[in-house]
C-alpha cells in the first residue's frame, strides 16, 4: 500500500520561537507575517481603518439662532396690536352714525335707516369678536409650532403677515369713516402693525433663520 505524500508546510512553523531575537510569536501577539496584531489595519483609526469618534469634532449641527427669538417676539408683537386694534375697532363702531353716513352718501332717510341697520348687522360686535378670536387662534398656531422648528409654520406666518400688510394700507382709507379721536388712533395702530408685520418677514428669511428651519426639516 502507498503512503499520502505529506502537505507542504510553513518551514518557519517547524523553527521554534527565540525570545531573545525579538520574534512577535515569542511575545504571543499572534501577529502575521512578523506584523503583530492590531497594527494590520494601519496605526490610526478604528477597526476597519476609520477615524475614531471625536466629541469636539463640529458636526454642521445650527444652533438655535437669536433672530428666531426675534421672530417670537415679532409675533407677539403683531398680535397684541392686532388684539388692541380689534377692542378699538369696536368701541368705534358704536360711535359712528351710520344714518348720517348714509345721509351724507345721497341717500333718503328710510334707505339711509335700511342701509345702516345691515351695515350694523355685518359689522356688528358679535362677529368683529368671533373674527378676533379666530384670529388669536391662528396666532397662536403659528407662534407654537415656529418655536418648534416647523417651517410649514413660518410659510403660514408669512402668508398671513402680507395679507395683513395689504390688509391694513388699503383699510387706511375707512379709517377716515369713524370719528376723532378713534380714527386717529386706528390710522397710527395699522401703520404701527404694517411696520411690525414687515420686520417679520425680515426675520423670517434671515440667512441664520432659514439655515435653522432648514436642518429641522431634514431632521424630521
Amino acid at each position: 500500500m502507498s503512503t499520502t505524500p505529506n502537505e507542504p508546510q510553513d518551514p518557519r512553523s517547524a523553527v521554534p520561537a527565540d525570545p531573545n531575537t525579538g520574534d512577535p510569536r515569542a511575545a504571543g501577539h499572534g501577529g502575521v507575517d512578523g506584523v503583530p496584531a492590531g497594527q494590520q489595519y494601519g496605526q490610526a483609526g478604528g477597526k476597519y481603518g476609520t477615524a475614531e469618534y471625536n466629541p469636539g469634532q463640529y458636526t454642521g449641527v445650527t444652533e438655535r439662532p437669536g433672530t428666531l427669538d426675534k421672530l417670537l417676539k415679532l409675533t407677539m408683537a403683531s398680535l397684541g396690536i392686532y388684539v388692541l386694534s380689534g377692542i378699538v375697532g369696536l368701541i368705534a363702531v358704536s360711535t359712528i352714525d351710520f344714518v348720517g353716513v348714509y345721509r351724507n352718501m345721497g341717500l333718503d332717510s328710510a334707505t339711509a335707516t335700511e342701509m345702516a341697520g345691515k351695515a350694523g348687522g355685518v359689522g356688528g360686535p358679535t362677529g368683529s369678536i368671533i373674527s378676533l378670536i379666530i384670529g388669536i387662534a391662528l396666532y397662536l398656531l403659528v407662534w407654537t409650532n415656529l418655536k418648534k422648528g416647523k417651517n410649514w409654520a413660518r410659510i403660514l406666518g408669512t402668508v398671513f403677515a402680507a395679507i395683513a400688510i395689504l390688509g391694513g394700507l388699503f383699510g387706511l382709507i375707512g379709517t377716515f369713516v369713524y370719528p376723532a379721536p378713534w380714527n386717529i388712533i386706528m390710522i397710527v395702530l395699522a401703520l404701527l402693525k404694517v411696520v411690525v408685520d414687515i420686520l417679520w418677514i425680515v426675520t423670517a428669511y434671515k440667512a441664520s433663520t432659514s439655515a435653522w428651519f432648514t436642518q429641522n426639516q431634514v431632521q424630521r
